[in-house]
């Protein structure tokens, strides 16, 4: 930036100076900034009232012109308590009859109590001898143990003639004998334990259920008095297995286990394996039962399948579950809101509801399993529980019988909810009498008037609005105010000025006056029309009754004999007489007006160059415009800033030979003596 001396020698008010020699070039950019700021509210306003009018062509106008909006009809019934009826616009006026022979229903299954119910409860139990079969040996989980054709390894350290350690491994294998037993498998490793060479018996712990592995290899030591005092001699035998079923069943460490030698009579050399032998029995229990109650608690088998089937025939949908030993009865009835119904297990009730997912026959379900009692259990079969078959809504409408899964019906145009039977019926499920419901459909003339009444409101609001813009008066010698501007004047003053140039800036606009002369002149349009008798004859809004106003309502409209329009009260309503008696004239001349002022909205919004589509302005030329105030009032700023700059470094200059002549003129002084003293 240039170095900005002020008179300090001169004493001359060089800001001021400048700032009046630059004034010509603030006033360019404060012009541009002005234009800009007149083209953004001008732009604002026209996104005001394109709203508006799109809003009245989306709503008003669409409702104007369409067909339907004159054929409303209404109903009227016997009993609305026990059907519900509406109508469309396709509904024949006159009198139909119903009759409400079965309401649609869903499917429900109440299941009985589970509370202290007695079940057949399994637990495992350690076996009493080595005589139980394998297949029937569990943990104390219930999980299966597996030991026939197992192996083992057993390992253990020697030395060799040549004096060096070394470690001998044998493979012994857990066959079992013909009868299948825990005994066989014993004495099948016994003898393989001897033929290897091993000096180890095995054995089956009753009380604790479980093998026990003897090393045999120590001699005992004995006193003089003969008792045992030792032993020696013994080696230690390592047991691993490589197989995870046999590691199960004998509780083994993936390191394996040692069975030491015999120390002393404490009986070290005797290893009772972790993993003990349990069978399975089964007893009748009165258990409390929760949510979190595992179905195998209560009896029921791991790997239970539940299906539930939902509809019949080959319609019908299937789907099944299998439980495992970490089912609850909670998590069950979440299974069975995945298999196309709705379940829950209620904890304070102790019992499961069920229901189909809809109403109607086609969503009946059944419940069964592969198990026989395992839908017993749950409280679940036909014995114990309470079942409510789903049925499908029947009616009888105008002496046709009609049959759906809904209590929903849509008949020649009326829409039914049936909310209760119309017949008696005896204990045999026969009808014994009917009382059906009479419905009186008519022409709705009270919602064809206020739809024609809401669109010529809409309508004038907008012809007021448009007119109002259009008609503004001039703001010519208002501009928008500069900050310095603003300073000297009131906020009032400030929000009165901006007012008047704001309200001015639709004034004569080529666009408004284009569309306000398109809606004047559709709607003063007559349309031909050709009776039932087939005679022509031509019909205008004025046909019906609807006028334009006085001249300074800019072609607002009105209705002969609006109750609420104070001048054309009382005149004859020939717009509710035209709706009752010449409804097909109304409905051609209204949709058809309407629809050609709904095609001239279509066209006028039409996207393009200059504009956005559903726009009815010049939008995206306003923004190329605004735009290009951007560039402008830069290229003025800089060029105000560079007259600037130059101007203050012409004044630097000078101040600086003003100064360098004073030097000179105060040396002269002093070398001729005439300096002050």
């Amino acid at each position: 930036m240039t170095m900005r001396m002020t008179g300090l020698i001169s004493g001359l008010d060089t800001e001021t100076l400048i700032t009046q020699m630059i004034s010509g070039h603030k006033t360019k950019v404060e012009n541009a900034q002005k234009e800009q700021t007149k083209l953004k509210w001008k732009k604002e306003a026209w996104s005001s009232l394109n709203t508006k009018l799109y809003s009245f062509y989306t709503g008003a106008l669409s409702n104007f012109k369409s067909v339907g909006t004159y054929k409303a009809k209404k109903v009227e019934s016997t009993d609305d308590s026990k059907v519900k009826v509406t109508s469309s616009n396709s509904a024949v006026n006159g009198v139909h009859t119903l009759s409400v022979k079965q309401l649609a229903s869903s499917a429900y299954l109440t299941g009985a109590s589970l509370q202290n119910k007695a079940f057949n409860t399994t637990s495992y139990v350690a076996a009493e001898n080595a005589d139980v079969k394998l297949s029937d040996l569990k943990d104390s989980k219930g999980y299966d143990l597996e030991l026939d054709g197992k192996s083992f390894e057993i390992s253990y350290k020697t030395t060799g003639p040549d004096g060096q350690e070394a470690t001998v491994t044998k493979t012994i294998t857990a066959q079992a004998g013909s009868d299948g037993t825990l005994q066989s498998v014993i004495d099948n490793m016994n003898q393989s334990l001897k033929d290897e060479g091993i000096n180890m018996t095995v054995s089956y712990n009753a009380a604790k259920g479980a093998l026990e592995f003897v090393n045999n290899t120590a001699q005992e030591v004995k006193g003089a008095d003969g008792t045992v005092t030792g032993y020696e001699g013994g080696i230690d035998y390592t047991l691993k297995t490589a197989d995870d079923d046999a590691a199960k069943a004998l509780g083994i460490s993936k390191d394996g286990v040692t069975v030491s030698q015999k120390k002393s009579d404490a009986g070290e050399n005797i290893l009772t394996m972790s993993s003990a032998f349990h069978v399975k029995t089964v007893s009748d229990t009165a258990a409390a039962v929760t949510g979190s109650t595992k179905l195998t608690d209560m009896g029921i088998a791991d790997g239970t399948t539940y299906t539930m089937t939902v509809g019949s025939g080959s319609d019908a949908k299937t789907y099944t579950y299998t439980i495992d030993q970490t089912t609850t009865l909670k998590s069950l009835a979440a299974q069975f809101s995945k298999m196309g119904v709705t379940a829950s297990y209620d904890e304070k009730q102790g019992r499961f509801f069920v229901n189909s997912a809809e109403s109607g026959a086609a969503y009946d379900f059944t419940l069964t399993a592969d198990n026989a009692d395992a839908v017993s259990k749950l409280g679940l079969d036909a014995a114990s529980a309470t079942k409510v078959d789903a049925a499908d809504a029947i009616v009888v409408y105008n002496g046709a019988t009609f049959q759906q899964s809904s209590n929903n019906f849509s008949l020649n145009g009326l829409n039914f909810t049936v909310n209760d039977v119309t017949v008696t019926k005896d204990d045999q499920g026969n009808v014994i009498k009917d009382n059906p419901i009479r419905m009186t459909v008519s022409t709705d003339t009270d919602t064809i008037y206020k739809a024609v009444k809401d669109f010529v409101k809409e309508y004038n609001s907008l012809i007021k609005e448009m007119s109002t813009l259009y008609n503004a008066k001039s703001a010519r010698d208002y501009n928008p105010l500069t900050s310095d501007e603003k300073e000297k004047m009131s906020d009032t003053e400030v929000e009165e000025w901006e007012k008047k140039i704001k309200d001015s800036l639709l004034r004569r606009d080529d666009t408004i006056s284009s569309l306000l002369s398109s809606m004047r002149t559709t709607l003063n349009k007559s349309i031909e029309y050709t009776g039932t008798d087939g005679s022509t004859k031509r019909y205008s809004l004025a046909s019906f009754g609807i006028n334009t106003g006085k001249w300074n309502e800019y072609g607002q409209l009105h209705i002969n004999g609006d109750s609420e329009d104070a001048e054309y009260k009382d005149y004859d309503d020939k717009l509710r007489t035209a709706i009752e008696n010449d409804p097909d004239a109304l409905i051609q001349t209204l949709s058809s007006l309407g629809g050609e002022l709904y095609t001239n909205f279509q066209k006028a919004m039409k996207g393009s160059d200059l504009s956005s589509a559903l726009t009815f302005y010049n939008d995206k030329q306003m923004d190329k415009e605004i735009s290009s105030y951007d560039d402008k009032i830069k290229k003025l700023q800089e060029k105000m800033n560079d007259v600037e700059d130059r101007y203050y470094k012409q004044f630097a200059a000078m101040e600086s030979a003003l100064a360098e002549l004073q030097a000179s003129q105060s040396s002269l002084s002093s070398l001729f003596g005439t300096g002050s003293k």
